[in-house]
């Protein structure tokens, strides 16, 4: 059950949601892209019809417990959906076994894995979504 404080906090945000940005930009020192208003959106995440995701493989490595995640996936061509599905990937595999996870891309061609080894930007400060490739 949330307490005060975390309603108290909420509430702020959703009052005032320009706060959110303005504390990005000028506490955290972020740059955000040029925008012309803010507002509050519904905060279900889920999705009413569901997207189905497909790895091409999921190695799990296990000792007692659930230890390392291997996302595989086999990659011939470029594929502008992998930086919005890769991410996405690793976080589900991560949050469903509760233990570190990676994606291994494996590219046979060396222009699709220096395309597929490219940091994508996630925003989230230090931390782009970088795939290991072969």
């Amino acid at each position: 059950m949330p307490t005060v404080l975390h309603e108290a906090l909420v509430a702020l945000f959703r009052n005032r949601p320009s706060l959110a940005p303005e504390l990005l930009r000028d506490t955290l020192n972020q740059k955000l892209p040029d925008y012309d208003d803010v507002d509050v959106q519904d905060t279900n995440l889920s999705q009413i019809v569901p997207t189905e995701y497909h790895a091409d493989l999921v190695v799990l490595l296990r000792a007692d417990v659930d230890v390392f995640g291997i996302i595989v996936e086999v990659q011939l061509g470029r594929d502008g959906d992998k930086a919005f599905s890769w991410p996405m990937y690793d976080a589900a595999l991560r949050a469903r076994m509760r233990c570190p996870t990676c994606v291994l891309v494996i590219a046979p061609d060396s222009r699709i894995s220096s395309w597929a080894a490219r940091p994508i930007d996630t925003v989230q400060p230090g931390s782009p979504f970088c795939p290991l490739v072969l």
